[in-house]
C-alpha cells in the first residue's frame, strides 16, 4: 500500500485529498438526509393518521429532501464501484485491455458529469424565480441546486478515478466484497 502511495503524482494525491473531504460530507449529508425523510415521514403518517391533521408540507418537502439525496448519494456510489454495472469483457480479458476500457469509461462519466453540470446549474439558475410555496415560499433554486453540486463532484471522482487508472494505479476506493458495509461510522 505504501508503494502504491509513493508512486501517486502531487496532482492525484491532491485531487485524491479533495474528494476524500468532499466524499466525508456527502457521506454525512446522506445521512442527515436521511434521517430528516425518516422523521418527516414518520411525523407525517403519526400527523394524518393519529390526529387527523394532515401536515401539508410534508410531502413536497421529503421529495425536495430525496433530490438531494440522490445527488449527494451518487458519487459516493460511483467512487466505491458500487453503481450497477454490466461486466462485457470476460474475465480473462487482458490487464492492458481492462485498463483502457476503465479509462474510457471514467473518461465518458467525466465528460457527462461536466455537461451535468453546466447544463444543471443553468436549470438551476432559471428556477431561482419559481417557488415551493407548500415548505415555506423556498425558491426552487436550492431544491435545484443538488444537480450541480452532486454532478461535480462526480465528476471530480471520475477525475481521480481516470489519472489513477492512466498512471496505472488500482482504483482508490473500489468495495471488495459484494455489498458496501457501514463499518467505520
Amino acid at each position: 500500500m505504501r508503494e502504491a502511495a509513493e508512486r501517486r503524482p502531487a496532482l492525484l494525491v491532491a485531487l485524491g485529498g479533495i474528494n476524500d473531504v468532499l466524499l466525508f460530507v456527502c457521506k454525512w449529508l446522506a445521512i442527515a438526509l436521511v434521517a430528516a425523510i425518516a422523521l418527516i415521514v414518520i411525523a407525517s403518517v403519526i400527523f394524518r393518521y393519529g390526529l387527523d391533521n394532515s401536515l401539508a408540507w410534508s410531502e413536497d418537502a421529503a421529495k425536495f429532501l430525496m433530490v438531494w439525496l440522490a445527488f449527494i448519494g451518487a458519487p459516493l456510489g460511483f467512487s466505491h464501484g458500487a453503481h450497477v454495472a454490466i461486466e462485457l469483457l470476460p474475465q480473462g480479458a487482458s490487464p492492458a485491455v481492462r485498463r483502457i476500457l476503465r479509462s474510457l469509461v471514467h473518461a465518458v462519466v467525466l465528460m457527462l458529469m461536466a455537461i451535468l453540470t453546466w447544463q444543471s446549474w443553468l436549470f438551476a439558475w432559471n428556477g431561482r424565480t419559481q417557488v415551493a410555496l407548500t415548505i415555506g415560499d423556498v425558491s426552487m433554486f436550492w431544491i435545484f441546486l443538488a444537480m450541480p453540486i452532486g454532478a461535480a463532484i462526480m465528476a471530480a471522482v471520475a477525475l481521480e478515478l481516470l489519472l489513477a487508472t492512466l498512471v496505472g494505479l488500482p482504483e482508490p476506493r473500489i468495495a471488495e466484497e459484494e455489498t458496501i458495509s457501514t463499518q467505520g461510522l
